[in-house]
């Protein structure tokens, strides 16, 4: 698995050499709903870690906006990118770790938020995942992720209809197309009633946004389409929640 993120971590253009702003204008005009939905200014003096941090332009988005930020990422590619966006961005944090997010390397408690975009989906473990993240959260921390949408169009035409191949599983199948560079080696889709069933026995207050939606074409990737968010149909859910307080499950 680590030898294919390693190559794709995203947002890094290491082949275009795009400067960090240009890099956060592609990232927040493509996904331009983040900055009204991703709450980055709210967490002034407060301590948010970022899980699989990537090239490292949310954490930034982050530091920016005051927070004081870790940023995770289980890639070196991902742990260098993200230092570079950082001093770029002129964000003062040393705070760049390699690790894995089934083993958090911290104090339980110790934050005030966890943020983590289209990473724990991507990870077979992610009870285990969720079970670490509500360690490592103070008393009423946030929760904050993305997770693919199985009852999206992007799902149902593009990857399940569009790109179709006899002989490949449904699994298959997602694990091929979810990405940007194909063949990433394990991907999960939900929908919005296995969110509880993923969160409830750490989390409470759990509520969920669509958004993003694109679809595939036969000559193009991820091509937006102009629908409604209401209608549900985006590749992105945005999930919110808050650590149970009292929490004693491990």
């Amino acid at each position: 698995m680590i030898d294919y993120w390693e190559k794709t971590v995203p947002w890094t253009f290491k082949d275009e050499g795009l400067a960090y702003r240009d890099r956060r204008r592609l990232r927040y005009a493509l996904q331009d709903y983040m900055l009204e939905t991703i709450p980055f200014g709210s967490y002034r003096g407060k301590r948010v870690l970022e899980i699989g941090s990537g090239a490292g332009i949310d954490s930034a988005e982050f530091g920016r906006n005051g927070a004081d930020i870790v940023s995770l990422d289980f890639t070196e590619t991902g742990v260098t990118s993200t230092k570079e966006t950082l001093a770029e961005a002129g964000v003062r944090s040393s705070n760049v770790i390699r690790a894995t997010a089934q083993n958090l390397p911290f104090r339980d408690g110790v934050f005030n938020c966890v943020y983590s975009f289209g990473v724990l989906h991507h990870i077979p473990e992610v009870g285990q995942v969720v079970s670490e993240i509500s360690k490592k959260l103070a008393k009423g921390g946030d929760l904050i992720v993305m997770l693919y949408n199985r009852n999206s169009l992007l799902y149902a035409y593009s990857i399940l209809f569009l790109h179709w191949e006899a002989g490949l599983s449904e699994a298959e199948l997602i694990g091929r197309y979810s990405e940007r560079i194909e063949g990433c080696p394990y991907t999960r889709a939900y929908s919005i009633e296995d969110i509880p069933t993923l969160l409830a026995d750490d989390f409470h207050r759990i509520t969920t946004e669509i958004h993003y939606n694109v679809v595939d074409t036969p000559h193009d990737r991820k091509v937006k389409i102009g629908l409604s968010d209401e209608l549900g149909l985006g590749w992105h859910i945005i999930v919110r929640a808050k650590k149970r307080a009292g929490n004693t499950k491990r």
